[in-house]
Parts: structure tokens; C-alpha cells; sequence
């Protein structure tokens, strides 16, 4: 067995809590949340810098592993979902038509300057980026040039359209939903989803966790002295990897992860302004490619 359908992207849109309420369907089966195996080529070449380098644990970089990841797979509705797919759409949709054929293909978009920011955050929670967003920007075509992982391009994420149109070109059934659809009517965001996948659609999942906060952690109890603490990471690792699936553990990690009261991460508006220019004419051939309004993308 193979995957019927994917959620090509994007990073930092949602991708991770669509993936745990899909999972609660009993007709959905995704055995991995993302294998990289489609844009595989790009990691032959990535950077050997340990910062923008990710884990090569996680990439699928041949066919019998990727179909040993279905092989038991006996859903309706068998899926991957992916960060990263979109933002290489020129390298995975060949590779995605070779194998599966014509999938369907589900992907969430987000507000850019919101995404691009979003991005940012997650490595400065996880101490990896040192730069201020500013700079960070700044540094985006040279860790590209070097490779580093697709992560790292902040503001490059946020130019949908062409992206977009490349997936409804070459697929009969593509779905586009919004983050914020999926957090504020996140009830009929999936049944619309799941009546998309042709599966039960009067299955109401649990949406109530939100997965994946970037914001920093380093007032949480829990993050601070357990999750985050290398000595306590030490004892506790190989104790939950006995006693829980990886699946379980993600989970209770995502549960556990929170904005800080009163010290959310806000944009420097300057910063916010010049970011809503650069994606003012890529956000507005979505609107009409979509025929939906993104008035909100705007502001």
C-alpha cells in the first residue's frame, strides 16, 4: 500500500495539529507525519553544519522503506503529512505523480508575515537561531546557498501562488484550507476534510490542543526542568521510549507546550510593515487564484 493522499504544507501553518486530528479518524492511517522522501534529492546535498542541518534519522531515502512504512496500512483514507512538499513543488510533484499517481492533495496556507515569523520563533525557542528576525532575514539567501534546511528560508515560505498553482495543474483533487480555519471552525474544517478524503464525515476529532506553539518555553514548568533539561532528558528519554509509542509521547510534548502569559513574542511593526509589501502582490494573485478573500493578509 501507498498514500492516497498528501498534505503537501506548509511549515508553521498548522501541519502538526491537522496531522493529530486526522490520525483520530478510524478510516485515516498516516504511519509517519513526514519521510522528506519525495524532495530526498534535496538532502543528498544539505549542509554538514549541525545547526541547519536536519537529522538524517528522519529522511526516507528509498522506495522499500517508504512502502514498508504502508505495508500494513488497511484504511480508506492513508496519508503523509508534509512541511515541505509545496515549497518544493518543482522537485516533488514528479516524484509524487511517478509513485502515487493522482493522490488527492490537501494543503493549509497561513498568513505570511505570521508563518514567516512563526518560523523564526521555533528555533529561537530551541536555541538554535541567535539572530534577531531582522538579521535572520537578512542571512536567509546565504544559509539557502549553503544548503541549510528549508526551515530556515523565514520570509521565501510565504510566496504561495506559484506553489499553489503548480498542485492544481497536475492534480484533479486538490483541497486548500487556512490555518485559521482550522483553529477558529476547527469542527467543520474537518469534516469538510474528511468528506473531501470520502471518509466518515459526522466524525467530530478533539481539537481542543493547539500542536507546535513557537513561542519560548522558558517560563513553563514542565519545559524548563523536564523537556527541555538535558540531565533530565538523559533519565527520561529511554523510560518513555519503553513505556510509550513515539506517536503518544509527540503528543503529550505538544500537550504540555504553551504560550508564556504575558510575554508572547509580538513583530517589530517597521518590521511587520516592510513584510506585508513584499507579499502584498503574491497575496493578492492568491486571492484571486483561490477566489477567496485574504482582506486579513493585508493588515
Amino acid at each position: 500500500m501507498t498514500p492516497n493522499f498528501i498534505v503537501a504544507g506548509v511549515a508553521k501553518c498548522g501541519t502538526t495539529s491537522l496531522f493529530y486530528y486526522l490520525t483520530q479518524h478510524p478510516d485515516v492511517s498516516i504511519p509517519k507525519k513526514e519521510t522528506f522522501y519525495f524532495i530526498r534529492d534535496f538532502y543528498k546535498i544539505q549542509t554538514n553544519d549541525v545547526i541547519g542541518r536536519r537529522d538524517p534519522v528522519r529522511i526516507i531515502n528509498n522506495l522499500e522503506d517508504y512502502q514498508k512504512l504502508y505495508s500494513n496500512s488497511k484504511s480508506k483514507a492513508i496519508g503523509e503529512v508534509s512541511t515541505c512538499y509545496l515549497h518544493f513543488h518543482e522537485m516533488a510533484i514528479p516524484e509524487i505523480k511517478k509513485l502515487l499517481g493522482d493522490p488527492k492533495i490537501i494543503i493549509i496556507l497561513r498568513h505570511p508575515v505570521e508563518r514567516a515569523y512563526s518560523g523564526y520563533k521555533h528555533f529561537t525557542r530551541t536555541k538554535f537561531e541567535t539572530l534577531s528576525f531582522e538579521d535572520a532575514i537578512l542571512k536567509e539567501a546565504e544559509r539557502k546557498k549553503l544548503n541549510w534546511d528549508f526551515m530556515w528560508q523565514f520570509t521565501e515560505f510565504g510566496f504561495y501562488t506559484k506553489q499553489v498553482k503548480a498542485y492544481i495543474e497536475n492534480f484533479k483533487n486538490v483541497k486548500i484550507i487556512l490555518s485559521e480555519d482550522l483553529e477558529n471552525k476547527s469542527k467543520e474544517t474537518m469534516q469538510d476534510i474528511f468528506k473531501f478524503l470520502e471518509i466518515n464525515d459526522d466524525f467530530i476529532p478533539d481539537t481542543k490542543v493547539k500542536f507546535n506553539i513557537s513561542d519560548s518555553q522558558s517560563n513553563n514548568f514542565w519545559f524548563k526542568y523536564f523537556i527541555e533539561n538535558r540531565f533530565a532528558t538523559k533519565i527520561l528519554k529511554p523510560l518513555s521510549e519503553f513505556v510509550m509509542s513515539p506517536v503518544t509521547k509527540r503528543k503529550i510534548v505538544h500537550m504540555l507546550r504553551s504560550p508564556e502569559k504575558g510575554k508572547r513574542e509580538t513583530l517589530n511593526p517597521t518590521t511587520r510593515k516592510k513584510l506585508l509589501d513584499l507579499y502584498r502582490n503574491d497575496t493578492l494573485e492568491l486571492q484571486t487564484l483561490l477566489n477567496r478573500d485574504l482582506s486579513s493578509w493585508f493588515k
